[in-house]
């Protein structure tokens, strides 16, 4: 693993070749990941020191990020606990919004809370164990809403808000639970 400085921040990265078109920065809470095309010939430092102002400021964000989170409180549910409150608000939610959902999974995500396949199965991140009520309720609702329109237009945050009318707050909150775990070490 490389160092990089942002400025006056020195950053562990990580340099990866992949098949894909164009340079991607990935930032993690402590580190980042530039991805760059297989046949990519230049110096990847040159492509993070063009985006050098930018990570700065979000490693800033980060660390603004993890001192809010580091007083917030989590949960600690049992398995059948988060399925039991997964369920209720999916039954609520989804006569309230008149939508069908297929099956329902749960497993550990890296990145995310929940997803919404096309073809109206849900999964859920086990991690959510660890929120209260009503930031498991945001993300059930998050993904139900994904039935009704399948992207995140302005017509999908509609749907949130009438259901939700709190959904801004509660959508800023998760990213400092997310904090708050990576600070425990559940989260990398």
């Amino acid at each position: 693993m490389d160092r990089f400085m942002a400025g006056d921040l020195e950053v562990r990265c990580e340099v990866i070749y992949r098949r894909v078109k164009n340079p991607r920065i990935e930032l993690r809470f402590d580190s980042l990941r530039l991805i760059l095309p297989a046949d990519f010939t230049g110096d990847p430092m040159e492509v993070l020191s063009s985006r050098s102002d930018w990570i700065q400021r979000k490693i800033h964000e980060f660390h603004e990020m993890l001192e809010r989170a580091s007083d917030m409180e989590l949960e600690y549910r049992r398995d059948k606990e988060l399925r039991s409150l997964v369920s209720g608000f999916l039954d609520h939610y989804s006569d309230v919004l008149g939508v069908e959902y297929g099956r329902v999974r749960f497993r550990r995500m890296r990145s995310r809370w929940g997803s919404c396949s096309s073809r109206g199965n849900l999964s859920f991140n086990t991690l959510l164990s660890h929120l209260p009520d009503r930031m498991v309720e945001y993300v059930v609702l998050h993904e139900l809403a994904h039935l009704r329109e399948m992207n995140h237009s302005p017509r999908f945050w509609g749907i949130l808000e009438s259901e939700m009318p709190d959904c801004t707050e509660r959508r800023r909150m998760l990213r400092y639970y997310w904090a708050r775990l990576y600070m425990e070490g559940l989260v990398d």
